[in-house]
């Protein structure tokens, strides 16, 4: 059998590596790698960090109700969550006035906060339970805003709220930032903001100057009705873990 030269065959490789290394080459590489990362993220952007079917849709669908607010002002308000003492209270309302929002900042908060919350929750839960989850309390909290607080509300704060209990029963000493600022485990953190939402709620009953024109009964009804699902759904052997608050 003929010996095989390997020192010519990696000499041959390189020179015809020289041969084909040309300064078009390398420019054409460069771009297609450039191209490649701008793909790369933009299929990242638009699928969200590979979410699940059901927050990628509850995403997708407060964005366009949100672009239809901004086209369509006046028929819009009709689905504000107005309190039952209001003349314009319409009962559809506290389910509705979830998938509206106050702004872009309003809107850009909640679904950065939605998508971080409710993807490891439909990655534990699947598509549909989370979307019962998030849906009930959405509409517990604006049935509790109507009934409590005497301005109208929107966004949806109430239902993501709920994830968060859900979040903090099944993960308890996970580190969050609360308020996107101060670091903390995921149990206390929810308890002090259930306790700041309730005394923020209680001075803006008295004075709506001390709610900074945020509806804290928004987010401490959605805080209960994640706990009291929780609770209701262990008893079934819904959940994955047994902590409690």
């Amino acid at each position: 059998m003929e010996e095989y030269n390997y020192k010519n065959i990696t000499a041959n490789k390189d020179r015809i590596k020289k041969m084909f290394d040309t300064p078009e080459l390398r420019a054409y590489e460069k771009k297609r790698s450039k191209n490649n990362k701008i793909k790369e993220w933009t299929y990242k952007i638009f699928s969200l960090g590979m979410s699940g079917k059901t927050t990628k849709t509850l995403i997708y669908l407060n964005i366009f109700v949100f672009v239809l607010e901004l086209l369509f002002k006046v028929g819009m308000s009709m689905f504000i969550g107005f309190p039952i003492s209001s003349p314009l209270f319409m009962f559809w309302q506290p389910f509705t006035s979830m998938f509206l929002h106050g702004g872009w900042i309003h809107l850009i908060v909640n679904m950065v906060a939605l998508w971080s919350i409710a993807k490891p929750l439909e990655e534990m839960w699947g598509n549909k339970k989370l979307l019962i989850f998030y849906l009930l309390c959405g509409l517990f909290s604006g049935l509790l805003c109507a009934l409590i607080f005497p301005l109208p509300v929107v966004g949806a704060s109430g239902a993501i709220c709920g994830l968060l209990s859900a979040f903090a029963w099944l993960n308890p000493n996970t580190k969050i930032l609360l308020f996107f600022v101060i670091p903390a485990k995921t149990k206390p953190a929810v308890i002090w903001f259930g306790v700041i939402s309730l005394i923020l709620g209680i001075a803006s009953l008295i004075n709506p100057v001390f709610g900074f024109g945020i509806a804290h009964f928004g987010h401490l009804g959605g805080l209960l009705a994640g706990v009291g699902l929780m609770y209701f759904w262990k008893k079934r052997y819904l959940t994955t873990s047994s902590s409690v608050f």
